[in-house]
Order: C-alpha cells, then structure tokens, then sequence
C-alpha cells in the first residue's frame, strides 16, 4: 500500500468535509448537542464530572458520525465520480484507507472540540485526569469504528440518505444490544460483553484500559473496513 496515495485521499476527503456547508452544519449539530448534555449535568444536576457525558457519547455518534461518513462512496457512485477514481492506478485498499482516514480526521476534529468540557471542570473541582484519558482514548476508538461503519454503509448505497440510514443502524444496533444485554442469560451477557464494541467502551470509562479491549475496537473496524474493501472490489468486476 503506498501510503502517500492514502494521505492524498485523505486529505481529498478532509477538504471536501470542511469545504462544504454540510460539514459544517453537522460539526456545529454535534456540539451543540454535546454541550446541551455536558451542560445539564454540571450545571442542573451539579455532576463535575464527565462520566455523565462520556456515557452518553456513544449514542450521540450513532446518530452524528454517519452523517459525516454517509458521502465518502455513496456520492461519488451516485455522481459517476468513483468509476473515474477506480481507472486510476490506485488500489481499492489504498481508497479505502484513505478515505477512512480522512473520515476519521473529521470526527477526531469533533472531539478534540470537546477538550473544552474537562478543562471547564477546573474551575468547580478537580477531575481525575486518568479518567478522562481513558475516557477519550474509549471514545477515540469510539469514533474510529463509527468511521469504518460509515464507510461500509456508504459502499452499500448510491444516495447518501440511505448510506447515513444503514450507518446509524449499525451503531444504533450495538448501543441498545449493549442496553438490552442485562435481560439476558447470564451465558449471553458474557457473550455480548466480549464482542459487542459498547461493552468495552463502559469498560474502558471504568478506567480500566485492557489490550482486549483495544484489540476488540481494532477487530471490528478492520471487519467493516474489509467488508468495505471487499464492496469496493466486487463494483471494479462488476
């Protein structure tokens, strides 16, 4: 894989998000949202602490994240533009790569954004700043399996409406799997914990940061963005 083919889609990618009013629009959406939910809980419920929002953050990217990733593959087959990238001498793997990066650039940007929320916890007490660490690495990973699904979705689809559909299922579904797990045979709940992304996400918020854990992120992304590339490759045969 030649990478400096990976960074040049990457970077396509990044400018083509923040070039665009959309891109714009759905960052402003995420943090707002965020910050509505970060604000209720310092300062109506008086939580100085980010617990409360980093618990809630994985719904929050299920329903932002896929709007970010729904036009990575979706609109350039829509628009005609993929088939012009496949004839160029670039491989699907270094396509994919790229544009997962350059997707990942984009939701990284929104939680660096956030940085603001623990460093406003200062002024009321004083948080322990190996829990946010952790924290923001679970949500990091976070982020980047939310990237690789939406980038799978977006293979999927020729209209960015669908592709944003299909790539909030995805996550949706292993957020309330995750919720639904407690009503669970006791044999089922130690199944999900172990592969469902969500379970350790909680685990890691716990402070309690395992290889297992960031190998689970680590498979997953690397399934869907398999699945991706596979998409990809049956489109240049078809």
């Amino acid at each position: 894989m030649r990478w400096r083919i990976v960074r040049a889609i990457a970077w396509k990618e990044w400018h083509a998000a923040m070039d665009q009013p959309l891109g714009f629009v759905v960052m402003a959406a995420f943090l707002l949202v965020a910050g509505f939910f970060f604000g209720k809980n310092l300062f109506l419920a008086g939580l100085a602490d980010m617990r409360p929002w980093l618990e809630i953050a994985p719904l929050l990217l299920s329903f932002f994240a896929p709007a970010a990733t729904m036009r990575l593959v979706a609109e350039e087959q829509r628009e005609g533009t993929f088939e012009l990238l496949a004839t160029q001498p670039i491989t699907d793997a270094e396509i994919v790569a790229g544009k997962f990066l350059g997707a990942l650039g984009q939701l990284s940007l929104w939680l660096a954004a956030t940085l603001i929320y623990p460093l406003s916890l200062f002024a009321f007490s004083s948080p322990d700043l190996g829990a946010i660490a952790s924290g923001y690495l679970a949500l990091w990973l976070l982020a980047a399996l939310a990237a690789a699904a939406g980038l799978f979705a977006s293979s999927l689809a020729r209209h960015g409406v669908i592709a944003y559909v299909l790539g909030f299922a995805l996550l949706f579904f292993a957020w309330i799997l995750e919720r639904a797990a407690a009503t669970l045979p006791p044999a089922w709940q130690d199944a999900l914990a172990w592969i469902n992304p969500i379970a350790h996400y909680r685990a890691m918020l716990r402070g309690m940061i395992g290889l297992e854990d960031i190998m689970a992120f680590a498979a997953w992304a690397g399934v869907l963005l398999a699945a991706a590339w596979l998409r990809l490759v049956g489109r240049r045969w078809a």
